[in-house]
């Protein structure tokens, strides 16, 4: 029996294929390598960052998993081409002025107009709705400066405080607060920024935006409530990281706050606000998904 192998593709037709890519790689690290190998060592060093290397990489997944889909994309229109040269200019200014003065929320939010920029050019309006989740999660990317995070915090570090203290207070344990600041007997702890600040919520609500894209619920019932269920339970979450770290550096001491329990109060933090995702979307599609 007469088998016919398929011709392999000729090394030109590969270079043809994948050199577009290869070039598109190669110039997006020249530009951002750099700033990558910084902020490994400042921004993303410090723990209300931290997400965001993980964050990059579920970009580049599901961007890949979108790219090599067995749909082919459509190659843009002229208009669209034109628009998309139109952002990868302003992404281009935004890059060169955050570089040079050191400005990270425009070097790191650069990423995401010029993620946009080269998708609109290549694939059109038709790729950005494609692609929309990985650029929506870029903006997970942007490095918020410190007094933009402090306006942003105040009023949320004071409610939790409050929250905190005073249910504690009703357990009937000495627990009081002034603004951000829990006293718990001898000890006075302050609620930071990573602790129960914007980036802990941007942290959570992206965990969040993640299983919903994977869970790829058909209804948009099920979808909003989720979608609306995020920040309260990452404050709820927040709520209860506080309190276990209040409470271990009242029964325990403050060198006992500050330790390795710390962390583990974070993985709390995740480990609830996950539970609340999943009961959220689990009670959610038990009333609509099946009448979709």
């Amino acid at each position: 029996m007469n088998t016919t192998n398929a011709d392999p593709i000729s090394t030109p037709k590969l270079v043809a294929i994948y050199a577009p890519a290869l070039m598109l790689i190669a110039a997006w690290l020249s530009l951002y390598a750099p700033i990558y190998v910084e902020f490994s060592q400042t921004a993303w060093a410090r723990e209300e960052n931290g997400h965001a290397p993980f964050i990059m990489a579920i970009c580049v997944g599901a961007a890949w998993a979108r790219l090599v889909d067995s749909r082919p994309f459509v190659v843009a229109a002229r208009y669209e081409f034109l628009l998309g040269l139109c952002i990868l200019g302003a992404g281009l200014a935004a890059y060169f002025v955050g570089r040079t003065g050191q400005i990270d929320i425009l070097s790191s939010g650069s990423q995401s107009i010029l993620a946009l920029a080269v998708v609109l050019c290549a694939f059109g309006i038709a790729g950005v709705k494609r692609l929309w989740f990985p650029l929506l999660l870029t903006l997970y990317l942007v490095i918020w400066p410190g007094w933009a995070i402090d306006a942003a915090t105040a009023p949320l570090k004071r409610m939790i405080s409050e929250s905190v203290s005073d249910g504690l207070f009703a357990m009937g344990l000495p627990i009081a607060h002034a603004g951000a600041v829990i006293s718990a007997g001898s000890y006075e702890l302050l609620v930071a920024d990573a602790c129960a600040g914007l980036n802990s919520l941007i942290a959570l609500t992206a965990v969040g935006a993640v299983y919903l894209y994977i869970a790829k619920r058909r209804s948009w019932k099920t979808n909003a409530a989720v979608v609306a269920a995020l920040i309260p339970l990452a404050i709820v979450a927040n709520i209860v990281r506080i309190s276990l770290l209040v409470l271990i550096t009242y029964y325990f001491g403050y060198d006992a706050g500050q330790s390795y329990l710390h962390e583990a109060a974070g993985l709390m933090m995740f480990a609830v606000a996950l539970l609340g995702v999943f009961g959220v979307d689990a009670m959610a599609a038990f009333f609509w998904e099946r009448r979709v």
